[in-house]
């Protein structure tokens, strides 16, 4: 099956193509914040709807398929860019329905923890993804036996908050860091976690699609129904956090 992953929760818009093997078939990435696009969208002449249509023709007539050829979608729910992501989970949405196809909705923060499932040694693992000022969004994942489960649920806080949480529930954590393209900032945030005593691994924002699909196509490849019904695909939504909870 051919699978199509977008992921727009960050200043970037990407999407891949994954084949059977798990393999990426074509891919294109487009980081918002370089100089070319941020004109363009200033300008008007690049909006994020359009912005994704012009990318997934591109990878399709790159690699000569057509949109009939897609089996199943993966879509990226956030937390994030609130336009960004909307805009992508519309796109998705429509095209699952118009072309009855599966459809899967992976929260960002999980995918990225899901890329430490293989890792040999059993641990805990909070992901912190930048928030807005000293504020960040944080969840703790439980990896154990090639297994993932949620420990603690979506929040935000601040560094001393999160640190305070992890001593609450009386663990040792390892750190990774959703990273950012202003490069600046993601150095800043990582010397505030080190001089916390915070050692931070940083991920690549741009594997979020990618381990989104994989995320999506083993739980097809579980799925014993052959499509997922429109009921299902309405039922997506953007992930968020507010003052009273993820929702």
């Amino acid at each position: 099956m051919l699978l199509l992953s977008i992921d727009t929760s960050g200043s970037y818009s990407c999407i891949c193509l994954i084949g059977d093997n798990c393999d990426i078939v074509a891919e294109n990435n487009i980081v918002l914040n370089e100089n070319k696009h941020f004109k363009e969208l200033n300008n008007k002449q690049l909006v994020p709807s359009t912005l994704i249509f012009k990318q997934l023709d591109g990878i399709l007539s790159g690699a000569g398929l057509n949109l009939t050829d897609i089996g199943g979608i993966a879509i990226t729910l956030g937390p994030g860019s609130f336009t960004g992501i909307r805009v992508s989970l519309s796109i998705a949405k429509t095209l699952a329905y118009s072309l009855n196809l599966k459809i899967s909705g992976v929260e960002s923060l999980y995918a990225c923890a899901y890329s430490f499932i293989n890792k040999s040694d059993n641990f805990y693992l909070t992901v912190i993804k930048e928030f807005i000022k000293d504020k960040f969004y944080f969840e703790i994942y439980k990896i154990e036996n090639g297994t993932i489960k949620k420990f603690k649920s979506l929040e935000t806080g601040n560094i001393n908050e999160i640190t305070c949480s992890i001593v609450q529930l009386n663990i040792k954590s390892n750190f990774v860091f959703l990273g950012s393209y202003n490069k600046c900032k993601l150095n800043e945030n990582i010397q505030l976690f080190n001089n916390s005593g915070i050692k931070v691994d940083v991920f690549d924002n741009l594997r979020l699609a990618y381990l989104s699909g994989i995320i999506a196509v083993n739980k097809f490849a579980d799925d014993k129904k052959e499509q997922s019904g429109f009921q299902d695909i309405a039922g997506l939504s953007p992930v968020y956090v507010y003052s009273g909870g993820a929702f």
